[in-house]
């Protein structure tokens, strides 16, 4: 039993004894619905003093749970509310994040890995330039190391020939000065020597 309903309890007694015939000729007198219910609540020990007693006690307890328990119960919801969906939303941002740094990351291996096709595509077409250029070149070196070995072999050949044709004409002018037995003199010699000649440029 509350205080409020203790209190209620002891005027009721103390009006009582006063009250009580007051009551009875009321109660005789009074047969409307509002008493039909009034009678029928106080069968199963309901009386309304008590019930507003106990209204007024629950709304107290009301006020207080909502105001001590359940709003703070309910703001700490929705902090929680707030946290989760500021952490999905941060989720979804380090995804869109992770997602367009993999993009980048994708983008700048291809342009990597275009420029090192594009270095060795230009290194080898270098190099074969390079190998072109060096082959062209001992190709030229060797044409010249031919060609001045022919001049040179050809000198010699000159040069050996000269000696051949002036050894031959001495000895053919020998060789027709003991036929003949007798001394040539200059200009026989020198027909004898254009002759000789003639005959060994054929």
């Amino acid at each position: 039993m509350t205080f409020f309903s203790a209190l209620l309890a002891a005027e009721a007694a103390k009006a009582a004894p006063h009250a009580a015939p007051a009551a009875a000729h009321g109660a005789a007198e009074s047969h409307g619905p509002v008493a039909d219910i009034m009678n029928l609540f106080g069968s199963f020990g309901v009386d309304l003093p008590h019930l507003l007693v106990q209204l007024v006690n629950f709304s107290i307890l009301a006020f207080i749970l909502y105001r001590f328990a359940v709003k703070p119960a309910l703001g700490q919801m929705e902090e929680r509310n707030r946290l989760i969906e500021k952490g999905l939303a941060d989720a979804q941002a380090a995804t869109r994040r992770l997602a367009e740094a993999q993009q980048a990351s994708d983008a700048k291996l291809n342009a990597a890995s275009d420029e090192a096709a594009k270095i060795l595509a230009e290194a080898r077409n270098s190099a074969k330039a390079a190998v072109e250029a060096a082959k062209a070149e001992a190709q030229a070196a060797q044409t010249e190391v031919i060609a001045k070995a022919k001049a040179a072999i050809e000198a010699d050949r000159v040069k050996m020939l000269a000696e051949v044709r002036g050894e031959v004409s001495r000895l053919v002018v020998e060789t027709a000065s003991k036929v003949l037995a007798e001394n040539l003199d200059d200009a026989t010699r020198g027909r004898l020597n254009e002759a000789a000649v003639k005959q060994l440029a054929r």
